[in-house]
């Protein structure tokens, strides 16, 4: 083999290698960033929907994090950091705005950046619907170029216990599982017999071993109840989690922000319980169908007392 012949070789074996660096420089192998995704990407996109309703171009402060439920002063996470920044304002959004009486006065006195992803009002719900193409648009651009984009193929059920419900706060519930099977067959409607689906359980947000515990315990029996779906139970990275939610066929919330901001703009299905307030159904004129499903906190003493609670959940 002749000199030139290896420097050619070398050379293309330096220039594989730089592709596949730089192809793969994105994509962390996403451990648990120590972010709440659900909220910082709430608060990114009621600050998109402010920006229009003040026709302004949307810019993304790069201070503050929100980290277990509370707003640090740190720098955004740079996963957070590579959805668009800046954004040129959209008068075509805001005069579907505009049409639908919906102004930025109205929304400051109705809820605040990390609690936006809930629908508590009729005008809530209807930004989400307008705003859905534009934000899934973002989030898809944002995934393929961090080269996590996923082709998932089963339906997924997010269950949210860790913190809740043991703390009994108002938004969080657990749902009977009527819910579920409800929601299932609406699905299969829409796209065609069910063969799997995903449960996504992960208990360690703000939990202790207690809560723990007990969340194993009702995430089994919910994947009892389900067994004829051939539910598999998960927990993966949250970013991996979030992103699998965004490209599922569909997603069955037990509300959350993280599940709402994944699935519901997703290209999927999305299907959530409305969201209640205390011990009222929010939102009475809202399209949302899914209501009297949640367990209110009153009807509980002890969520850790899961054989007590199941029959509430049979029900």
């Amino acid at each position: 083999m002749n000199i030139k012949l290896i420097y050619i070789i070398v050379l293309i074996f330096i220039v594989l290698l730089f592709i596949i660096i730089k192809n793969n420089k994105n994509k962390e192998n996403y451990e648990n960033i120590n972010i709440d995704i659900g909220n910082q990407l709430s608060d990114y996109y009621y600050k998109i929907v402010m920006s229009i309703l003040e026709k302004k171009d949307f810019e993304y402060s790069t201070n503050g994090t929100w980290y277990n439920d509370h707003y640090t002063d740190n720098n955004i996470h740079s996963f957070i950091k590579e959805f668009p920044q800046k954004i040129p304002f959209n008068e075509e959004l805001y005069n579907q705005f505009v049409e639908n009486n919906i102004t930025a006065e109205l929304l400051q006195k109705q809820i605040f950046g990390v609690g936006f992803w809930a629908s508590i009002t009729k005008e809530i719900e209807l930004i989400h619907k307008i705003m859905k193409p534009t934000i899934n648009k973002i989030f898809d651009e944002t995934f393929i170029k961090l080269n996590i984009k996923k082709n998932v193929q089963n339906p997924i059920i997010h269950f949210r216990c860790a913190d809740t419900p043991f703390i009994k706060q108002g938004w969080y519930h657990l749902q009977k599982y009527s819910f579920f099977n409800n929601a299932l067959n609406e699905i299969e409607k829409k796209i065609g017999k069910i063969n799997k689906i995903t449960i996504l359980s992960c208990t360690d947000h703000l939990s202790n071993e207690e809560n723990k515990n007990a969340c194993n315990k009702y995430a089994e029996l919910l994947k009892t109840k389900l067994s004829n779906y051939n539910p598999e139970l998960k927990c993966n990275t949250n970013v991996d989690d979030f992103v699998s939610m965004f490209y599922a066929p569909a997603v069955i919330s037990t509300t959350s922000s993280f599940s709402f901001m994944s699935g519901f703009f997703g290209n999927g299905i999305y299907i959530e319980p409305i969201v209640m307030n205390v011990n009222d159904d929010s939102c009475v004129d809202c399209n949302n169908p899914y209501r009297g499903y949640n367990i209110a906190h009153n009807k509980v003493d002890d969520y850790h007392n899961v054989d007590e609670v199941y029959k509430l959940l049979i029900e």
